[in-house]
């Protein structure tokens, strides 16, 4: 009985609205703030190096966002690392 509760805390656990909210705003908002940034290094350094700079954020803070996102439901079977609990079809072939 404890495991089935600890299993159900897993299920039910969830990233507070409010980060998740922030999260997304900050992720919208980012470019829009770091673009004269991003200009000023473009204006020193090589043409490119300043794009170059705005995809690695970018890449970075969205990979981020959507390990969140694939890490707070372990049991919904999208990904690799997710509890498979249908073992039934593992052990078929042993118990037929």
């Amino acid at each position: 009985m404890i495991e089935f509760e600890k299993m159900k805390n897993i299920k039910l656990y969830q990233t507070p609205k409010s980060l998740r909210a922030y999260s997304q705003i900050f992720l919208n908002l980012f470019p829009i703030l770091y673009a004269p940034y991003f200009a000023q290094i473009c204006y020193d350094s090589h043409i490119y190096s300043g794009y170059i700079v705005a995809f690695i954020y970018s890449v970075v803070l969205v990979t981020l966002d959507n390990i969140q996102e694939d890490l707070e439901n372990p049991f919904d079977r999208i990904g690799e690392d997710d509890v498979d609990l249908d073992v039934i079809s593992e052990y078929n072939d042993i118990l037929a």
